[in-house]
């Protein structure tokens, strides 16, 4: 790192020595003042001296912050990183961090802290190691207020951690449907008990928040537009998305169980609160990926998924059709592969208390499959052969005013589609909120 090895700032904190002639300023983003500094690496002060007499240069740390880095030190953000001990907050400077690395964060409890989201900017687009921007392997992580752009690869992930806050944090890639922009913005892989708040991704190649194989995890508050699909819950139990507006995307929402995954049987995840709207963008997914397959213009889908709820949100102007449920289909998404534990089929979902309006306007290649215009509401209409009919196992639609609905019949060959909504109007329990 510059200067002195971040190992000996404390001492030289301590004795008032090094540190150079830093010049900073002070800045508000929402609620909480920050720093900015130009060419220096701020730590913590010694036991017993005062919180805003620290550094070895006489610049103030902002409140709460452990250690400080400059955009002109961008260097030495990851071997700060590196040093964190446990509790220990990490928090960069106004302005633009240009980046060549991955950042890690393997330390538990630190918390990884910007100026805000449109202060503190972290540019990945000249990277050389490693396939993601931000990459989280520890427990009780905290990462916010800052903006990631032009990850080669994912923007912000977490793996196999506990307790983990995205907080007031964005992704963005510049070029709109890229065929080099990231797969996903925001992503957590075989997680549990994470919070996804406030947070804003543009761009995605496949999901801006992607919930992958995880279990309670919360995405509440958050913006997403532009990307393949808005949203994406993935073999992932007890999820809740709420409160978040899902728009110009060429998917909004999509719940999907998919074959070949160590964690089996996704279900009960509760969608509510949703600004759902105009998801008729360009899919400009990998080819051959599974969002590759998802039809544009769709609100939401549902996809070899049991036990969710979907209710009290706002659906409109999705060209296909505003929700669709349908089993895990071959001729649609590809072969399951050898996975002789994949339920391929959707039961026991409840779709209530929705507000739909102007979906289904032009379904272009599926007006096949749904007509012209297409419905609010959709359901393939299979069953599992392999399981005695039971009300749990319905697919219910009850309580969303004037919408429209289609049974398509999918696993008839569409010889008997119904618009009756009689034989899905129906309850189950309400899921729990998180």
């Amino acid at each position: 790192m510059s200067g002195v090895a971040l190992g000996s700032l404390l001492v030289l904190a301590a004795c008032g020595g090094g540190g150079g002639d830093a010049e900073t300023t002070g800045m508000t983003d929402g609620s909480t003042e920050y720093g900015s500094t130009t060419g220096s690496v701020t730590e913590v002060p010694t036991e017993g001296s005062a919180a805003t007499e620290l550094t070895s240069g006489g610049e103030v740390l902002p409140p709460g912050c452990d250690v400080l880095v400059s955009p002109g030190d961008a260097a030495d953000l990851q071997p700060a990183l590196f040093a964190a001990t446990e509790g220990t907050t990490v928090c960069m400077g106004e302005g633009v961090f240009m980046l060549a690395t991955e950042l890690a964060i393997p330390t538990k409890a630190v918390t990884l802290q910007g100026a805000g989201r449109e202060a503190t900017i972290l540019d990945f687009s000249a990277q050389e190691l490693g396939d993601g921007a931000v990459k989280i392997t520890a427990d009780g992580v905290t990462v916010t207020g800052f903006t990631v752009r032009e990850a080669p690869g994912e923007g912000v992930r977490a793996q196999g951690v506990g307790g983990v806050v995205f907080a007031a944090i964005a992704v963005e890639w510049a070029t709109p449907m890229g065929d080099t922009n990231g797969a996903h913005g925001l992503q957590t892989v075989a997680c549990e008990d994470v919070e996804i708040r406030d947070a804003r991704v543009i761009g995605a190649r496949a999901a801006g928040i992607h919930v992958g194989q995880s279990t309670q995890v919360l995405v509440e508050d958050s913006e997403v537009d532009g990307n393949v699909v808005g949203v994406e819950v993935e073999n992932s139990t007890g999820v809740v998305v709420r409160n978040n507006q899902v728009h110009d995307n060429a998917a909004g929402i999509l719940i999907a169980n998919l074959p070949g995954l160590e964690v089996k049987g996704g279900e009960r995840t509760l969608v509510y609160g949703n600004q759902v709207e105009d998801n008729n963008g360009v899919n400009f997914a990998e080819p051959g990926s599974f969002v590759a397959s998802v039809p544009v213009g769709v609100g939401v889908m549902l996809v070899a998924t049991d036990a969710n709820e979907v209710r009290d949100n706002t659906i409109g102007g999705n060209d296909t059709t505003g929700l669709v449920v349908v089993s895990y289909s071959e001729v649609l998404f590809g072969p399951t592969g050898e996975d002789p534990g994949f339920d391929a089929f959707s039961q026991g979902n409840y779709v209530h208390g929705n507000t739909f309006a102007d979906n289904g306007g032009a379904p272009g290649p599926l007006a096949a499959i749904f007509g012209d215009p297409g419905p609010d509401m959709a359901d393939d209409g299979c069953l599992d052969p392999e399981v005695q009919p039971a009300p749990a196992l319905v697919n219910c639609f009850d309580m969303n005013g004037a919408a429209s609905y289609l049974n398509f019949d999918l696993c008839g060959g569409g010889m008997n589609p119904s618009g009756d909504l009689g034989p899905v109007t129906c309850q189950h329990m309400p899921l729990p909120d998180l």
